[in-house]
């Protein structure tokens, strides 16, 4: 008895011919990183801002619970600095609630451009302060009241809160560039958009007859 089995040459199955997943998902995985480069260099505005908000974030939300989970301490820390008691007190409150704000306003895309803002304002603020005390206007002996768990030297601050206070206006600058642009896109639209609808004959003839119905009634008025 012969055997029906025979050997399938490459002809009778082409096999470059058949669509293999393997092979796709190599292909795939080939044009990824060209994929992720554009979209980098497209995006790369939108990614920075994304990176340096969250850093920003992550920092207040980080010492705002420090100094309120420690906040006997921070109120210690904040009545022995060169203020007026009331104001130390008001500090003591207004300074956590105030990083809390910064990072809320970060956090939402519509207040981003604002929050911002305000730790650019808010990093100025501190950094300023570490300055005079640099420059030995305030005590030598002032306790630091950052909220950081590693407490560091004044110079070592001072280098931290510039490097902050780059970041969070670097962020700030393309926050705004986004917008902007975002703005300008929108404006280009409904001029576009004006301009479709103008060229439409039933809109057009529309106009025209409220132009001319306007005309009649003030010619009448006049009358």
């Amino acid at each position: 008895m012969k055997s029906t089995n025979s050997p399938i040459s490459q002809q009778d199955l082409p096999i470059e011919k058949i669509p293999s997943p393997s092979r796709q998902a190599i292909g795939q995985l080939s044009r990824l990183p060209g994929s992720l480069g554009r979209f980098c260099l497209v995006h790369w505005k939108e990614i920075a801002v994304t990176f340096y908000g969250s850093l920003m974030m992550g920092l207040w939300l980080f010492v705002a619970y420090n100094k309120i989970v420690g906040f006997e301490q921070n109120m210690e820390g904040m009545l022995r600095q060169p203020f007026p008691r009331p104001f130390a007190v008001f500090l003591a409150y207004a300074v956590p609630a105030s990083e809390l704000t910064a990072a809320l306003l970060i956090g939402y895309s519509r207040t981003r451009l604002i929050g911002l803002g305000f730790s650019a304002l808010l990093m100025t603020a501190f950094t300023a302060y570490v300055g005079l005390a640099i420059l030995h206007v305030w005590s030598d002996k002032l306790p630091c009241n950052c909220g950081l768990i590693i407490q560091i030297g004044w110079i070592k601050h001072f280098v931290f809160n510039v490097f902050l206070l780059l970041i969070s206006s670097w962020a700030f600058l393309l926050q705004w560039w986004i917008s902007k642009s975002k703005l300008h896109i929108d404006n280009g639209n409904n001029k576009d958009r004006y301009k479709i609808t103008r060229s439409i004959p039933i809109v057009r003839n529309q106009k025209r007859e409220t132009l001319h119905k306007l005309k009649c009634s003030h010619t009448h008025r006049k009358e």
